[in-house]
């Protein structure tokens, strides 16, 4: 099949120390930031895809022209014009793209963040990809599409302090999507800074007790909300089930101990799953990958990065 042709950069969004490629090994990119510092921001127009792969930073797509594939975590997204996607750290993607278009992807180290207690209250919203657009996100879109241009801006022309500017601006999109959040639980409840306490005081037992078989029933007892209401603003507040959001929490705990020395046996367990199937069901349901398999190809990517030190 013969190669696509380029499509020459615009000098405006030229990389600020000229560095143009993006490299993959083992499904892992190895994320070459700019200027000793721990973002970087790539205007492409490039009419490829990039294969499956995974890094540290968090990823934003942001689609400008024509429309862009990504497949994550076990789920299709096609962007449209204006479409916004943020993928967290670790997660296996891909993009899938055979057309000319214009998008922004932005690449930014966020570990502090996500380790946060701010960022544990609205982690349900990023169990998968988060997809931002007019339709899902009407009342937040406008301005989360604002302060990626105003990213773009302190970046492209490298005013002073445009790192800086970049991590208030990325903040402020967290800030936005917790909003959001908010505005789903207000319109299933009168009480709604209640109802988010609870909600996320139960996130935050769940953080802790993630391995403990809760119920539904219990996790409404612990809420002090009648076991239907608590369903409905459970949901609205989180995106998911309480059952879902569970299963999910396990699953993310158990990626992060797979790249560890221990037996897959001894994590199903540890995590709360009652047997070795269950475990396997689940994590490939989820990730698409059975935890053999993702232990396989996040191994090889920590001992990857370890040959580039």
């Amino acid at each position: 099949m013969a190669a696509k042709e380029s499509r020459v950069v615009p000098d405006k969004y030229k990389q600020p120390d000229g560095y143009e490629g993006r490299i993959v090994r083992n499904n892992r990119e190895l994320v070459t930031y700019t200027s000793s510092s721990h973002v970087r921001i790539w205007y492409n127009n490039q009419p490829i895809g990039y294969e499956l792969h995974s890094h540290d930073a968090l990823e934003v797509f942001l689609c400008i022209q024509n429309n862009y594939e990504i497949h994550a975590n076990n789920k299709k997204y096609l962007l449209n014009e204006g479409d916004i996607l943020i993928i967290p750290p670790h997660m296996l993607h891909e993009y899938i793209n055979n057309q000319y278009g214009v998008r922004f992807i932005y690449l930014i180290e966020m570990n502090q963040f996500f380790n946060t207690h701010d960022y544990k209250t609205i982690e349900p919203l990023f169990f998968d990809a988060f997809l931002c657009n007019q339709e899902t996100c009407p009342d937040i879109y406008e301005n989360v599409y604002n302060l990626f241009m105003d990213m773009n801006a302190a970046y492209f022309k490298h005013i002073n302090f445009w790192e800086t500017i970049i991590y208030d601006k990325m903040y402020q999109v967290f800030i936005d999507i917790a909003k959001h959040s908010e505005n789903a639980v207000k319109s299933e409840t009168i009480n709604s800074s209640q109802t988010i306490s609870r909600i996320n005081a139960l996130l935050k037992y769940v953080n802790i007790n993630y391995a403990e078989d809760i119920s539904t029933e219990q996790a409404a007892e612990y809420t002090g909300f009648s076991k239907y209401h608590f369903l409905r603003v459970f949901k609205a507040q989180t995106g998911y089930t309480f059952h879902d959001y569970l299963t999910l929490k396990r699953i993310s705990v158990a990626e992060e101990m797979l790249i560890k020395d221990i037996p897959i046996t001894d994590i199903a367990f540890q995590t709360g799953f009652n047997t070795l199937p269950s475990f396997c069901r689940a994590f490939k349901k989820y990730t698409s990958h059975t935890p053999s398999e993702y232990k396989k190809i996040r191994l090889s990517n920590k001992n990857d990065d370890h040959k580039n030190i």
